[in-house]
Protein backbone atom coordinates (compact mmCIF):
# COMPACT_ATOMS: atom_id res chain seq x y z
CA UNK A 1 0.00 0.00 0.00
CA UNK A 2 2.80 2.86 0.56
CA UNK A 3 4.04 2.58 -3.04
CA UNK A 4 0.33 3.04 -4.38
CA UNK A 5 0.22 6.09 -6.47
CA UNK A 6 -0.51 9.10 -4.13
CA UNK A 7 -3.70 10.43 -5.41
CA UNK A 8 -5.16 7.28 -5.10
CA UNK A 9 -3.61 7.01 -1.12
CA UNK A 10 -5.28 10.37 -1.03
CA UNK A 11 -8.99 9.22 -2.03
CA UNK A 12 -8.60 6.27 0.00
CA UNK A 13 -7.22 8.12 3.14
CA UNK A 14 -10.17 8.87 4.77
CA UNK A 15 -12.18 5.20 4.65
CA UNK A 16 -8.50 3.76 5.74
CA UNK A 17 -8.56 5.97 8.81
CA UNK A 18 -12.01 5.62 9.63
CA UNK A 19 -12.66 1.72 9.86
CA UNK A 20 -11.96 0.83 12.16
CA UNK A 21 -11.80 3.56 14.72
CA UNK A 22 -9.12 5.03 16.36
CA UNK A 23 -8.60 3.89 19.79
CA UNK A 24 -8.64 6.71 21.91
CA UNK A 25 -7.17 7.54 25.84
CA UNK A 26 -10.10 9.08 28.13
CA UNK A 27 -9.63 12.08 29.49
CA UNK A 28 -7.90 12.05 33.21
CA UNK A 29 -6.08 8.96 32.65
CA UNK A 30 -2.95 11.18 31.78
CA UNK A 31 -1.95 14.03 33.17
CA UNK A 32 -1.61 16.32 30.00
CA UNK A 33 -2.53 15.53 26.15
CA UNK A 34 -1.15 16.46 22.84
CA UNK A 35 -1.68 16.12 19.50
CA UNK A 36 0.77 15.64 16.76
CA UNK A 37 0.14 15.60 12.76
CA UNK A 38 1.58 13.37 10.20
CA UNK A 39 2.12 15.62 7.36
CA UNK A 40 1.93 14.09 4.04
CA UNK A 41 2.63 14.90 0.36
CA UNK A 42 3.70 13.77 -2.83
CA UNK A 43 6.61 14.29 -3.65
CA UNK A 44 7.51 17.74 -5.88
CA UNK A 45 9.65 15.70 -8.50
CA UNK A 46 7.92 12.78 -8.68
CA UNK A 47 3.82 13.59 -7.86
CA UNK A 48 2.80 9.75 -7.75
CA UNK A 49 5.11 9.34 -5.03
CA UNK A 50 3.78 10.30 -0.85
CA UNK A 51 6.23 11.61 1.36
CA UNK A 52 6.21 12.28 4.98
CA UNK A 53 7.12 15.24 6.59
CA UNK A 54 9.67 14.24 9.83
CA UNK A 55 10.76 17.22 11.86
CA UNK A 56 14.33 17.25 14.34
CA UNK A 57 13.61 18.32 17.50
CA UNK A 58 15.97 20.81 19.18
CA UNK A 59 19.00 19.72 22.03
CA UNK A 60 17.23 21.08 24.96
CA UNK A 61 17.79 20.19 28.35
CA UNK A 62 15.82 18.01 30.22
CA UNK A 63 13.61 17.33 27.90
CA UNK A 64 13.53 13.72 26.99
CA UNK A 65 12.61 13.67 23.41
CA UNK A 66 15.69 16.19 22.61
CA UNK A 67 17.33 15.44 19.33
CA UNK A 68 14.65 13.06 18.16
CA UNK A 69 13.54 12.48 14.96
CA UNK A 70 9.47 13.25 15.85
CA UNK A 71 6.07 14.29 14.22
CA UNK A 72 5.43 18.30 14.23
CA UNK A 73 2.85 19.06 17.78
CA UNK A 74 3.03 19.19 21.28
CA UNK A 75 0.56 20.24 24.19
CA UNK A 76 -2.79 20.90 24.47
CA UNK A 77 -2.33 25.22 25.56
CA UNK A 78 -5.17 27.21 26.73
CA UNK A 79 -7.12 28.30 23.99
CA UNK A 80 -6.93 25.24 22.00
CA UNK A 81 -10.36 24.65 21.00
CA UNK A 82 -9.94 20.74 20.33
CA UNK A 83 -7.07 18.05 20.01
CA UNK A 84 -7.36 18.95 15.97
CA UNK A 85 -6.66 22.98 16.65
CA UNK A 86 -3.81 21.73 18.92
CA UNK A 87 -1.80 19.87 15.83
CA UNK A 88 -2.96 22.76 13.50
CA UNK A 89 -1.78 25.33 15.79
CA UNK A 90 1.75 23.23 16.40
CA UNK A 91 2.29 22.43 12.98
CA UNK A 92 2.52 26.29 12.15
CA UNK A 93 4.19 27.55 14.91
CA UNK A 94 7.20 24.53 14.49
CA UNK A 95 7.41 24.33 10.71
CA UNK A 96 5.27 27.35 9.38
CA UNK A 97 2.55 24.93 7.71
CA UNK A 98 -0.69 25.59 7.68
CA UNK A 99 -2.95 22.86 6.31
CA UNK A 100 -6.90 23.83 6.46
CA UNK A 101 -9.32 21.41 8.83
CA UNK A 102 -10.35 20.09 5.59
CA UNK A 103 -6.72 19.12 4.79
CA UNK A 104 -6.76 16.51 7.63
CA UNK A 105 -7.83 13.11 6.61
CA UNK A 106 -9.07 11.31 10.40
CA UNK A 107 -6.72 10.19 13.14
CA UNK A 108 -4.19 7.09 14.53
CA UNK A 109 -4.72 5.35 17.81
CA UNK A 110 -3.54 7.78 20.60
CA UNK A 111 -0.64 7.03 22.98
CA UNK A 112 0.03 7.02 26.63
CA UNK A 113 3.41 6.13 27.83
CA UNK A 114 3.64 4.58 30.74
CA UNK A 115 6.52 4.70 32.14
CA UNK A 116 8.09 6.37 35.39
CA UNK A 117 10.52 8.03 33.23
CA UNK A 118 8.06 10.18 30.72
CA UNK A 119 5.61 12.47 31.53
CA UNK A 120 1.93 11.38 32.06
CA UNK A 121 0.76 12.38 28.80
CA UNK A 122 -1.98 11.01 26.19
CA UNK A 123 -0.96 12.10 22.52
CA UNK A 124 -3.16 11.67 19.39
CA UNK A 125 -1.87 11.81 15.92
CA UNK A 126 -3.61 13.51 13.02
CA UNK A 127 -3.08 12.85 9.44
CA UNK A 128 -3.19 15.42 6.96
CA UNK A 129 -2.23 16.10 3.13
CA UNK A 130 -0.72 18.80 2.05
CA UNK A 131 -1.46 18.69 -1.80
CA UNK A 132 0.86 21.12 -2.63
CA UNK A 133 4.61 21.59 -0.61
CA UNK A 134 4.84 24.69 0.78
CA UNK A 135 8.61 25.42 2.43
CA UNK A 136 9.35 24.38 6.20
CA UNK A 137 10.30 27.25 8.10
CA UNK A 138 11.95 25.81 11.30
CA UNK A 139 11.37 27.50 14.61
CA UNK A 140 13.37 27.50 16.97
CA UNK A 141 12.03 24.03 18.85
CA UNK A 142 13.50 21.97 15.50
CA UNK A 143 17.02 21.38 14.40
CA UNK A 144 15.90 20.40 11.32
CA UNK A 145 13.47 18.62 8.97
CA UNK A 146 13.46 15.82 5.87
CA UNK A 147 10.82 14.51 4.20
CA UNK A 148 10.75 10.69 3.64
CA UNK A 149 8.85 8.03 1.32
CA UNK A 150 6.50 5.97 2.66
CA UNK A 151 7.79 2.80 0.86
CA UNK A 152 11.13 3.54 2.64
CA UNK A 153 9.25 3.80 6.32
CA UNK A 154 7.92 0.72 5.44
CA UNK A 155 11.13 -1.43 3.73
CA UNK A 156 12.83 -3.75 5.99
CA UNK A 157 15.69 -2.68 3.98
CA UNK A 158 16.25 0.61 6.76
CA UNK A 159 14.47 -1.50 9.53
CA UNK A 160 17.29 -2.39 12.42
CA UNK A 161 17.10 -2.47 16.34
CA UNK A 162 18.47 0.24 18.76
CA UNK A 163 19.37 -0.87 22.53
CA UNK A 164 18.96 2.12 24.76
CA UNK A 165 20.96 1.88 28.40
CA UNK A 166 19.34 4.53 30.30
CA UNK A 167 16.79 4.56 32.07
CA UNK A 168 16.58 0.77 32.07
CA UNK A 169 18.10 -1.51 29.16
CA UNK A 170 15.76 -2.24 26.23
CA UNK A 171 15.77 -2.98 22.76
CA UNK A 172 13.83 -0.69 20.25
CA UNK A 173 13.05 -1.04 16.60
CA UNK A 174 14.08 1.61 14.33
CA UNK A 175 14.20 3.20 10.75
CA UNK A 176 17.60 4.19 9.66
CA UNK A 177 18.19 6.83 7.18
CA UNK A 178 21.44 7.92 6.74
CA UNK A 179 22.00 10.04 9.75
CA UNK A 180 18.43 9.90 11.02
CA UNK A 181 17.04 7.45 13.28
CA UNK A 182 13.47 7.15 13.82
CA UNK A 183 12.33 5.03 17.06
CA UNK A 184 10.47 4.98 20.00
CA UNK A 185 6.77 7.18 19.84
CA UNK A 186 7.15 8.17 16.58
CA UNK A 187 7.77 4.96 15.09
CA UNK A 188 4.91 3.21 16.76
CA UNK A 189 2.68 6.30 15.47
CA UNK A 190 4.06 5.89 11.45
CA UNK A 191 3.78 1.81 11.70
CA UNK A 192 -0.05 2.49 12.72
CA UNK A 193 -0.36 4.46 10.09
CA UNK A 194 1.66 1.50 7.43
CA UNK A 195 -0.93 -0.95 9.44
CA UNK A 196 -4.06 0.59 8.52
CA UNK A 197 -3.14 1.26 5.00
CA UNK A 198 -1.60 -2.22 4.45
CA UNK A 199 -4.69 -3.88 5.85
CA UNK A 200 -7.00 -1.84 3.23
CA UNK A 201 -5.42 -3.70 0.65
CA UNK A 202 -6.05 -7.25 1.92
Amino acid sequence: MPDRLANELREALPRLLADPAAVRVPDGVADRRAAVTLVLSPNPLHSQRAEALLVVRAQVAGDPWSGQVALPGGRVEEGDADLLDTARRELEEETGVNIAPAGYLGRLDDLHPRSPHLPSIAVTPFVAWLSERTPVAENRELAGHLWVPLRDLASPVFRSSLRREAPVPKMFETVELGDFTIWGMTLSIIDNFLNRISAGTR
